[in-house]
Formats: C-alpha cells, sequence, structure tokens
C-alpha cells in the first residue's frame, strides 16, 4: 500500500473516477453512431468494455466491432464532432463521484497537488468541470483525445518536471494502469464490480469508488 505521506502529486482521471459518467458516456457513443435505439444499447454496452483508453480509439473500435465497415471520407470526423457535443452534456449532468469534493479539499489541505488527466479534450474538458464545480479544486487540468494516456501522462510529468516518485495516479481502466507503470507512478484502481483489473497487479485496489478509497486514505 503506497503511503499518502510521499505524495505530493495527485493526478486524476475524470470519466469514472471523479465524475460517475461512463453510463451517461456510453448512451452518447451509441448516439453518434445511431439512431436505431437497439444498435445504440449495442454500442453503449461495448463502449463500457473500452475503459482507459482515447476518444479516437474508442470511436474506431465501435467502428470495426460493431458497424463492421471502413469509415467512409469525413466520417470519423463526424462521429468525434457529434460525440464531442453529446459528452459535454453527459459529462456535465452526470453524478460527481461519492467523495469527489470532500476528497479533493482534504488534499488541497495536506498541500497535495490536484490534477486532473482525461482523454476528453481540454477545452470540452474544461467546461465539463466549471458546469460541474469541480475546477475550483482542481490544480492542473490536462485533456487529451487521439492518443493513448501513457502519451499524455509522460507530457504531464514532462512538463511540470514532476518526479513520479512523489505521484499517484487513480484511474479505472487498465489503460490508465499501463501508463502509471510506463512512467514509473504509482497507481490506484476504481472498479465498481466490472472485474477491470482481474489478474492484474502492481497497484492498490480495486476500490469500489473514491469514497472507498478515500476512507481507506483518511481524506474523508
Amino acid at each position: 500500500m503506497f503511503q499518502l505521506s510521499k505524495v505530493r502529486i495527485c493526478i486524476f482521471d475524470v470519466n469514472g473516477v471523479l465524475i460517475d459518467s461512463n453510463p451517461a458516456n456510453a448512451h452518447a457513443m451509441g448516439q453518434a453512431f445511431s439512431d436505431d435505439p437497439l444498435t445504440q444499447q449495442q454500442i453503449a454496452s461495448f463502449y463500457l468494455t473500452l475503459t482507459g483508453i482515447d476518444r479516437g480509439e474508442k470511436i474506431r473500435r465501435v467502428q470495426d466491432q460493431i458497424i463492421q465497415r471502413p469509415f467512409i471520407e469525413k466520417e470519423f470526423e463526424l462521429r468525434w464532432e457529434k460525440l464531442k457535443t453529446l459528452t459535454k452534456h453527459s459529462m456535465g449532468t452526470a453524478p460527481l463521484a461519492n467523495g469527489c469534493k470532500s476528497i479533493l479539499k482534504a488534499l488541497a489541505g495536506l498541500d497535495i497537488t490536484r490534477v486532473a488527466l482525461s482523454n476528453t479534450p481540454l477545452n470540452e474538458l474544461h467546461h465539463i468541470l466549471v458546469v460541474q464545480k469541480v475546477e475550483p479544486l482542481l490544480d492542473i487540468i490536462r485533456g487529451g483525445g487521439n492518443w493513448p494516456k501513457t502519451e499524455s501522462l509522460k507530457h504531464l510529468l514532462d512538463e511540470f518536471e514532476f518526479n513520479p516518485k512523489t505521484c499517484l495516479f487513480i484511474g479505472d481502466g487498465k489503460g490508465d494502469l499501463w501508463a502509471a507503470k510506463a512512467a514509473g507512478v504509482w497507481f490506484v484502481a476504481i472498479d465498481p464490480d466490472t472485474g477491470e483489473f482481474d489478474e492484474a497487479q502492481g497497484f492498490d485496489g480495486p476500490f469500489e469508488n473514491l469514497a472507498a478509497w478515500g476512507r481507506q486514505a483518511g481524506l474523508i
């Protein structure tokens, strides 16, 4: 168990960690691809298996596995823009994770830098966090898009010259775990019982939700 006393930087994934937006985002992905309710449900169910990967890759996998044909010209861009609009609403109205604000406030009291690191593009992410009234509780916000979380985390560490040994990354997908391992950052797994981290090793948890981790860490 990684000791919180060693942490100077606490990095949070957003979707599924700070905000309980996975179900709403899954529905948004279905709507971005189809008007047919059955196809939307099929896409939403598949989306929920795609944790910890960037938005562009999720769109490509849905196209490959569910739609099962190559994109036609400009179709990827169309799906991206439609999903952008739908996700801004879904994440802006989804409930915050239990304990989200109290944990962020407690970390500030410990002089720990609070970072949101998401696969959601930055402008969209910033809007969502403002609407959710979480933005004032974060010191750094960094988005993603059409590149893996491994790259986003590396860029964050390089940009601020953070020492990986003093960082903690909290995420809900194996892609987040892989990014943490690649960067040499200790990882806390959040999983509400999907089996996402079954057979994986070298991390704390999984915890059912952010509050469960916060209680174990003595923050709430």
